[in-house]
């Protein structure tokens, strides 16, 4: 018993931290059903004798408080063994749709490919030189001797003359386990003119730096002036190399085209310190528009953006002049639509309705004296909870959400809301008013609208407190006239 007590008040303990509101609300519920329970019956039971003895009255009072105790403890022990139901209805759809995990995520990757960030072509013009140095050793008796050193000079001065590059991006969403990851393709063009800064001849090492190492790459095609050179390159440390000699003033155009596959996000970045010249990057985006444009953490926004012929993507334009810069320039992809997302964005807000709902029956029925408050409470709550379990259960069979809050969620609950006018006879309509916009309004506009979730949840609690204080001031009025009216025919001494 002490076990189950404890687990009740650590739950409403829980509860009450994470939902203060609803919390209150339960616990008004709960009171007036203990006080219902210990004095509406009371005048009746003791109406038959004028002096009962203490023992009597001492049993009829623990009695009392015994049915009154074990209503409460019934109200909240059904609280907390449905909520725990929806909780894990939530837990088993979330675990089956749309179930983003960092385990998947990597076996996507390497599956498919990686994130994917272009640097800027590396290149080197240097000569090496011979020089000769004369050492003297510590000791007298050893003679001087010469060691021949070989020293790489690099050419000072900015050799990129300009470049013109053109990435196109086509989204293409994979699949593991439950969701989908956000892939892409791309088909890579980039274009160099290169020029040799040195009035003499020297060597040149261009080191193209692959976007990723795991990455797949096709059509791989390099030339230089107009000639293929890949069969030239090397590939050292993820990097196609090539070496060669250039005259001097030569003037080179290196060209590599490829294409690649990747997730998340790809951006091209100038990691060099130096002046960028005469830039152009185009990025075009034939599947993505305007209002999902979202860039990688560390990127600048594109000088242009102008749509596609279609007006179904975007081209992102990145256009340099004299400019010194190591921001990035891409693009991320935007979250993808999971498998039942819509679906569990609602069941999601469930769980605050569900209780709104418990705390709303538990409490206009006993403030309008319907019989077997605590019995009809329960079962209303149950046939909601088990509602939405069957919206879980039937969104992948009945066309998604819209098809199953259709065909299943709104029928059921209109059949409740006839039972409850039933069960209700006096304020029935209101109470099944507040029935369907506690259990299917609020967490549908809720649901659907994550980023007003604290106001729909503000707007029905006030609704709420309004309609329990119309309730019981109704009651209260209802209890003042039979008091009135028993003043009014008692004679006058």
């Amino acid at each position: 018993m002490n076990a189950i007590l404890s687990k009740l008040l650590n739950r409403a303990s829980d509860l009450a931290d994470v939902e203060p509101t609803i919390a209150l609300f339960l616990a008004a519920a709960l009171l007036a059903i203990l006080l219902t329970a210990l004095f509406q019956n009371k005048p009746a039971a003791e109406g038959g004798e004028k002096n009962p003895s203490l023992i009597w009255t001492l049993y009829r009072s623990f009695k009392r408080w015994l049915w009154a105790v074990t209503l409460v403890l019934l109200f909240a022990g059904t609280i907390s063994v449905l909520r725990s139901y929806l909780r894990q209805t939530v837990n088993d759809f979330q675990r089956t749709h749309g179930r983003v995990t960092e385990a998947n995520y990597n076996a996507v990757q390497t599956i498919w490919g990686s994130e994917q960030v272009q640097s800027e072509l590396g290149v080197d013009i240097y000569h090496d030189e011979e020089k000769t140095e004369q050492i003297v050793p510590d000791d007298p008796s050893k003679p001087p001797y010469t060691r021949k050193t070989i020293v790489h000079t690099s050419v000072t001065g900015n050799p990129f003359v300009s470049a013109r590059h053109d990435v196109t991006l086509r989204q293409s969403p994979r699949k593991k386990g439950s969701a989908f990851y956000g892939g892409y393709e791309t088909d890579c063009n980039f274009s160099w003119r290169l020029r040799n800064p040195s009035g003499a001849t020297q060597k040149c090492v261009l080191t193209f730096p692959l976007p990723a190492a795991d990455a797949m790459y096709d059509d791989l095609i390099a030339t230089l002036d107009g000639q293929d050179v890949l069969l030239q390159m090397e590939i050292k440390d993820s990097n196609l190399v090539l070496e060669r000699d250039v005259q001097a003033n030569e003037v080179m155009d290196f060209h590599i085209a490829f294409k690649s596959r990747g997730l998340s996000y790809w951006y091209f970045q100038v990691r060099e310190p130096r002046e960028i010249r005469d830039f152009i990057l185009t990025l075009n985006l034939p599947d993505m528009s305007k209002s999902k444009l979202n860039y990688p953490d560390g990127c600048m926004t594109p000088t242009g953006i102008a749509p596609t012929k279609d007006n179904q993507g975007t081209i992102l334009t990145y256009r340099l002049d004299h400019a010194l810069t190591d921001k990035g320039m891409g693009i991320s992809l935007p979250d993808l639509p999971q498998p039942g997302a819509t679906t569990c964005a609602v069941l999601n807000e469930t769980g605050d309705a569900w209780l709104l709902v418990f705390a709303v029956l538990g409490l206009s029925f006993t403030l309008t004296g319907v019989r077997h408050t605590l019995l009809l409470a329960i079962l209303f709550a149950t046939a909601t909870a088990f509602g939405y379990g069957l919206l879980a259960d039937f969104s992948d069979l009945l066309f998604g959400f819209w098809g199953t809050a259709i065909l299943i969620l709104l029928p059921l609950f209109g059949l409740l809301a006839i039972l409850l006018m039933r069960a209700a006879p006096q304020n029935g309509k209101w109470i099944a008013a507040q029935f369907l916009l506690f259990g299917v309004v609020y967490p549908c506009v809720a649901g659907l609208d994550d980023s007003r979730q604290s106001l729909y949840l503000n707007l029905c609690a006030l609704e709420f407190l309004s309609f329990t204080a119309w309730l019981l001031i109704k009651h209260l009025a209802t209890e003042k006239i039979p008091a009135q009216q028993n003043i009014a025919v008692t004679p006058a001494i």
